[in-house]
C-alpha cells in the first residue's frame, strides 16, 4: 500500500504540473487576457518570448520567421528556434516571404535572404528613409514587392518640430514626380516646401522628380528587378495588405505641429491604385487643405504649397477614422475566415482596439488589448488571425469558432493537450499495474 500511495502521489504531482503548464501557455501566462468583443472568436497564444519583435511572416509549410530590429529568428513547425541572421547595425522594420526567400527592409536597403543557402544579398538600395516617417513597410503580391516610403515631414515643410535637423540638416522631402511650388515660405528663417531647413522657395520653382521618392509606394519586380513608382502623394503608410489583389493601406493624416501645422485631420484607409496622386501635402482624405475642415496655426486658413496639382480631385478613402496618428497595422480577410469576407482588420494604437471594417458599413470592435500592448503586425495564415504584440512578446492566434475543427496545424502550445492525455493514461496504467501486483 505504501508503494501504491507513493506512485499515486508522484503521478498527481506530475499531472498538476502538466496542467499548470497548459494553463500558463494556453491562457498566456503573464500575458493578460484579451477582451473579445466579437463573441464568435476564440484565442490562444501561439508563440512567446518575442519581445521587441517588429514583424513576422510564414512559409507554406508552417515555419515562422520573426523580424527584430537587428535580427531575424526562425521558428520551425516542430518548435525549434534559432537566428538566421543578426547584425547590430540593422534597423529592420518589415519582412515578407516568397519562394524560399525572405525579403526585408533595413534603413535605406531591401535585402533578400535565401533560407536554403543561408545567403543574404542586397536587393535594392536608395530608399529615402530619413526624417519623421522612416519605417518602410514591405509586402509581396505575386512577383511584385511593394514598399511604402513615408514623408520626411508632417506637411511638406522642415521646421523646428523635426529634431533630426541637427544631425541631418540637408534632409527634406524628395518628390517622386516633378512639382511646381507656389513659393510660400515658413518660419523666421523662411523655409520653403520640399527644401532643406532654412532654404527659401520661389514662385514657379520646379522641383525635379527622383526615384525612389518620399510619400510614395514603389514596386519592384522580384525576377527582373524592374522598379517604378506605384502611387504617390501618400503621407505615411502605417499598415499595408492586399484585398483580392487590391492594395489597401492605412495612412496617417497631418498633425497639429510644425511651421505648417494642420488642425482637423484624421487617419484613413485607402485602396491604392496604380499611377494616381493621393494629394499630400495639399489634400488629405480627398479634401483640399483650403477647405473649412482644416485650420493652420492660430486657426488660420491654410494655403496650397503646389502651384499646379496633378489632379484637382484626388481619390477619397474607403474609410475615415475619428482620430489622427492612431491607425497601425491592417490585414484583409479575403476568405472570410475570421469575420466578413473581404473585411479589413485594423489596429487603433490609441484605444488599443482591433476593429474590422467593410465598405460601406461602419467599423466594428473586435478585440480590446491590454493598455500596455503594442501591436506591430497582424496577418492571416491557415484560417488564423495572428497578432504580434511587441510589448508582451507574443503572437496571439485568433480563430472563428466555426473553423476550430477544420484548422489542422496545431500551435506549439496545443501539444500540451496531448501531453496531458499521455500523462493521464500513464497514471491509470500505473495504478492498475500496482493493484495487480
Amino acid at each position: 500500500m505504501g508503494k501504491f500511495l507513493k506512485i499515486l502521489f508522484c503521478s498527481v504531482v506530475v499531472f498538476i504540473v502538466a496542467y499548470s503548464i497548459r494553463i500558463y501557455f494556453y491562457k498566456g501566462g503573464n500575458v493578460p487576457d484579451l477582451k473579445l468583443e466579437n463573441k464568435n472568436l476564440n484565442y490562444s497564444v501561439s508563440y512567446k518570448g518575442l519581445k521587441d519583435a517588429v514583424d513576422f511572416t510564414s512559409d507554406n509549410i508552417g515555419n515562422y520567421y520573426i523580424a527584430y530590429p537587428s535580427k531575424i529568428q526562425a521558428i520551425e513547425k516542430n518548435g525549434k528556434s534559432y537566428n538566421l541572421i543578426k547584425k547590430s547595425n540593422f534597423d529592420i522594420n518589415s519582412i515578407d516571404y516568397k519562394d524560399g526567400k525572405l525579403y526585408y527592409i533595413s534603413k535605406d536597403k531591401i535585402y533578400c535572404y535565401d533560407i536554403k543557402n543561408r545567403s543574404n544579398k542586397e536587393f535594392a538600395s536608395g530608399i529615402p528613409n530619413y526624417g519623421d516617417y522612416n519605417k518602410s513597410l514591405i509586402r509581396i503580391n505575386g512577383n511584385n514587392i511593394y514598399v511604402s516610403i513615408g514623408a520626411a515631414t508632417n506637411s511638406g515643410v522642415v521646421g523646428k518640430d523635426n529634431d533630426w535637423i541637427k544631425s541631418q540638416p540637408y534632409v527634406c522631402d524628395i518628390t517622386p514626380n516633378d512639382i511646381t511650388l507656389k513659393g510660400i515660405n515658413f518660419g523666421n528663417n523662411r523655409t520653403g516646401a520640399f527644401q532643406s531647413y532654412g532654404t527659401k522657395s520661389i514662385k514657379g520653382q520646379i522641383v525635379p522628380e527622383h526615384f525612389p521618392g518620399n510619400s510614395s509606394i514603389v514596386v519592384y519586380d522580384i525576377n527582373g528587378k524592374q522598379s517604378s513608382t506605384f502611387a504617390w502623394g501618400i503621407r505615411n503608410v502605417t499598415g499595408m495588405d492586399f484585398n483580392e489583389n487590391k492594395l489597401v493601406c492605412a495612412i496617417g493624416g497631418m498633425e497639429n505641429r510644425g511651421s505648417r501645422a494642420v488642425i482637423g485631420d484624421t487617419d484613413y484607409i485607402y485602396e491604392i491604385k496604380k499611377g494616381l496622386w493621393y494629394g499630400w501635402p495639399d489634400y488629405s482624405g480627398g479634401d483640399p487643405v483650403t477647405s473649412p475642415k482644416f485650420k493652420g496655426n492660430n486657426k488660420s486658413k491654410l494655403d496650397f504649397l503646389l502651384e499646379n496639382h496633378p489632379s484637382m480631385n484626388p481619390p477619397s478613402p474607403i474609410y475615415q477614422h475619428t482620430k489622427v496618428s492612431s491607425l497601425g497595422a491592417i490585414c484583409a480577410d479575403n476568405s472570410g475566415d475570421i469575420d466578413e469576407k473581404n473585411c479589413i482588420f485594423f489596429y487603433d494604437k490609441i484605444d488599443n482596439l482591433l476593429y474590422s471594417f467593410k465598405y460601406p458599413k461602419v467599423q466594428r470592435e473586435q478585440i480590446k488589448f491590454d493598455k500596455n500592448s503594442k501591436i506591430k503586425s497582424i496577418k492571416i495564415y491557415n484560417k488564423r488571425l495572428l497578432i504580434l504584440d511587441s510589448s508582451k512578446g507574443c503572437i496571439y492566434s485568433i480563430v472563428n469558432r466555426k473553423n476550430i475543427s477544420t484548422i489542422k496545424n496545431l500551435s506549439q502550445y496545443n501539444y500540451i493537450y496531448i501531453y496531458l492525455i499521455v500523462v493521464t493514461i500513464f497514471v491509470i496504467v500505473l495504478i492498475l499495474k500496482v493493484k495487480r501486483d
